[in-house]
């Protein structure tokens, strides 16, 4: 078997009503499933062979809540001229096991482009599964599907495309190209009988707002008050308990970048935010956040994660008040001395670094550029 493995963990995805499916998606190294009986990784895109190369990489995945066999992927390598393909949309009705291609797209895909741990881009609404939104890069804005992605038209009142390019003067372009819009997530306490009517996007922008909302399914959107401008939402999670949005937020587009950031909790009755980044993160004043998780079974359980913080380790925060109060995963016990609570098994890979009590401040025992993270 020719191998297909590799590549950073770009995001983490479980089926929010049936237990036991969770599917991991890289930028380079394709897609997997979980298997539930021994916490391997089930590979499902190793099919793709030098024919369509750019389908390793997988810039967004969602994974039906109705049909919880159907999954899709978001497929493309560059947006950029290294990959000369458009993106697709993939489909399978079997949890990975088979696919087929249910769209190719008028615009590129970046699986492996910065960036390509926001997410998820794209989005199954939970009241009507057959309708799907696409955030896209490059400036193509945002994209529907009611027809189960066979489908796609373009969101002509989503009113900005995303400005943010890390370095518009990279000549490869692979830096140039704009981040595009960051992610989809629908309220699906909004039923109606043409799906959820209030759904939140992110959008790669700066100086302007950048998180949008619509309470007709689409129709109009408007900004919601700006958190903070010199900042970009990288994940955007709905507690629906809560009636509350969370969004973490970062001033570059990651993986590799970022030195500031912030956590921002909206309150969707009030219509207001609220700073709730972690006390010794804004000490820290060093990094910004990727990862966000929420359990949505215990509400105000909330987890977020650096995304560059280099030195001595990335942090894991855990909230069990709605962002009131944090704990640390590790915090120092008088410098060089470190207090890890966690631990660690890297029997199948030595290579990350242990044993948990070595001192040793090098080590990069929670790992590099956290996007993924979920409870």
């Amino acid at each position: 078997m020719r191998p297909t493995a590799g590549g950073f963990v770009s995001g983490i995805v479980f089926n929010p009503t049936k237990k036991g499916i969770c599917y991991l998606r890289t930028d380079i190294g394709g897609l997997y499933r979980l298997n539930p009986s021994d916490d391997s990784w089930i590979p499902l895109l190793d099919w793709v062979g030098d024919s369509n190369w750019h389908n390793h990489g997988v810039d967004a995945v969602a994974t039906d809540p109705v049909n919880t066999n159907t999954v899709y992927a978001a497929v493309g390598l560059y947006t950029n001229s290294w990959d000369p393909n458009n993106g697709s949309i993939l489909k399978s009705t079997n949890q990975g096991n088979t696919w087929t291609t249910a769209a190719n797209l008028p615009f590129k895909v970046g699986g492996n482009m910065p960036g390509r741990g926001m997410g998820e881009r794209l989005a199954i609404d939970p009241n009507k599964n057959s309708v799907l939104f696409l955030g896209a890069r490059s400036g193509n804005g945002l994209w529907k599907s009611t027809n189960s992605g066979s489908t796609w038209s373009k969101v002509t009142s989503f009113p900005d495309a995303g400005t943010f390019a890390p370095d518009p003067s990279d000549s490869s372009g692979y830096n140039a190209e704009k981040i595009g819009l960051t992610w989809v997530t629908f309220d699906n306490t909004t039923k109606t009988s043409s799906g959820s009517s209030r759904i939140f996007v992110g959008v790669a922008s700066l100086g302007v707002p950048n998180v949008y909302q619509t309470t007709n399914g689409g129709t109009s959107w408007t900004a919601l008050p700006v958190f903070n401008n010199t900042l970009i939402p990288h994940k955007g999670v709905h507690s629906f308990k809560e009636k509350a949005l969370y969004v973490s937020f970062s001033n570059g587009a990651g993986p590799y970048d970022g030195t500031a950031g912030r956590i921002g909790k909206y309150n969707i009755t009030s219509g207001t935010w609220k700073d709730i980044t972690p006390a010794r993160a804004i000490s820290d004043n060093s990094y910004g956040f990727g990862g966000l998780a929420l359990d949505l079974s215990k509400p105000g359980t909330v987890m977020v994660a650096s995304l560059n913080s280099w030195w001595p380790d990335q942090v894991i925060y855990r909230s069990t008040d709605g962002g009131t109060s944090w704990s640390a995963i590790w915090e120092w016990a008088g410098y060089p001395t470190i207090n890890r609570y966690f631990g660690v098994d890297n029997s199948l890979t030595p290579y990350l670094g242990g044993p948990l009590g070595n001192q040793d401040v090098s080590l990069k025992l929670v790992g590099w550029m956290i996007e993924a993270l979920v409870i």
